[in-house]
């Protein structure tokens, strides 16, 4: 039978208290956690950017050098084909986007695609420091492609 005297009921009472501060602490790390994960906020465009039309045609050669440069800049977290699947993907904690998706396809304009492009926003780099205008359109027509080729 255990005896409960003046230093058991100190011990118990210290005890409670560390493992209620140990919970509450627990509580909050994981309240923390859960916000961290919760999704980011859509990412639009601005207007004015959306209503800019892609000045560079789809031509063979355009999209042979977008193809380059995909291959160069965006497989590691697009993937190859485009799904968002690259290697650098399982790294980070937003998806990248699908450009196969026929949502997005007739969601975002040409003008909306290459904003993001150059702009970026978390782990999406900004491409207006390293890729040239034309090499940027050239990009929205090769993505483009990348929507059509999974149609079929």
């Amino acid at each position: 039978m255990i005896r409960f005297d003046k230093g058991t009921s100190l011990r118990l009472a210290c005890s409670f208290g560390v493992c209620l501060a140990l919970g509450m602490c627990m509580f909050g790390i994981g309240r923390v956690a859960a916000q961290d994960a919760a999704a980011p906020p859509p990412w639009v465009a601005p207007d004015d950017a959306k209503k800019v039309k892609n000045p560079v045609p789809a031509t063979p050669e355009t999209l042979a050098a977008a193809q380059m440069l995909f291959q160069d800049n965006c497989v590691l977290c697009h993937g190859e084909k485009g799904v968002g699947d690259g290697p650098g993907a399982k790294t980070i904690k937003v998806k990248p986007a699908n450009f196969t998706d026929p949502k997005l396809q007739a969601s975002e304009t040409d003008g909306s695609l290459f904003w993001k492009m150059s702009n970026g926003r978390g782990p999406m780099p900004a491409w207006k420091d390293d890729l040239t205008d034309k090499e940027r359109w050239e990009l929205v027509n090769y993505i483009r492609k990348l929507g059509k080729d999974a149609k079929q």
